[in-house]
């Protein structure tokens, strides 16, 4: 099956995967290579997509979470899980600030970039405030690696920024923008708390 083709036509044309095509999905994403492969990414984004999650799913998907799994296949699990279920259950958010906390390692560059915006996604529509405060102190740790001309760190830090500005224009049915340059975070930055959540005092 080509996963990449039917998520295509799942977005651009209303498809919608047959009962034999769903029966070929899942028994590739439970089989063992599944992890290692990079087009399982889309075939992730179908199965989410077209499937409810129920908690045979929801732990199917999970699976992809893990340590081992190629990045590009465990940020399509984080979207499936957090932005097409939205689940939100207090192991998710464990897993979200876990996700985060690992925004160094080089290897999971993928993984952070979706999980730093689903942690937006959730907080807002949770109002929770771990996630508020974890993203919060990953603003600052990405700003003070940007300044250290960490590179890993730069495009952590924009999209972080922007993730947190979209993410409050969506809320507050302000103006979307999009950017991706030092210079149109960095404002974003500097007002961060803005598009926080506000703290308890």
């Amino acid at each position: 099956m080509d996963f990449s083709d039917i998520y295509q036509r799942m977005k651009f044309e209303a498809y919608e995967i047959s009962a034999d095509e769903r029966t070929q999905l899942t028994d590739y994403l439970k089989s063992a290579e599944s992890i290692s492969h990079a087009e399982s990414h889309a075939g992730l984004l179908v199965f989410c997509y077209s499937s409810e999650p129920t908690p045979e799913n929801i732990e199917l998907v999970r699976k992809f979470l893990a340590r081992h799994v190629e990045d590009y296949t465990r940020s399509a699990a984080v979207t499936g899980l957090y932005r097409i279920w939205k689940q939100g259950d207090t192991s998710d958010i464990e897993d979200l600030l876990g996700l985060l906390a690992l925004w160094s390692v080089e290897t999971r560059h993928n993984t952070s970039i979706v999980a730093i915006g689903c942690a937006f996604l959730l907080m807002h529509r949770l109002q929770d405030r771990r996630l508020s405060l974890a993203l919060g102190r990953l603003l600052e740790t990405l700003h003070e690696a940007v300044m250290q001309d960490n590179d890993l760190a730069v495009g952590l830090f924009i999209h972080a920024c922007w993730s947190a500005y979209d993410n409050w224009a969506q809320i507050n049915r302000q103006r979307r923008a999009h950017f991706d340059a030092i210079e149109e975070a960095l404002p974003i930055y500097w007002d961060r708390q803005k598009y926080l959540l506000e703290p308890i005092n």
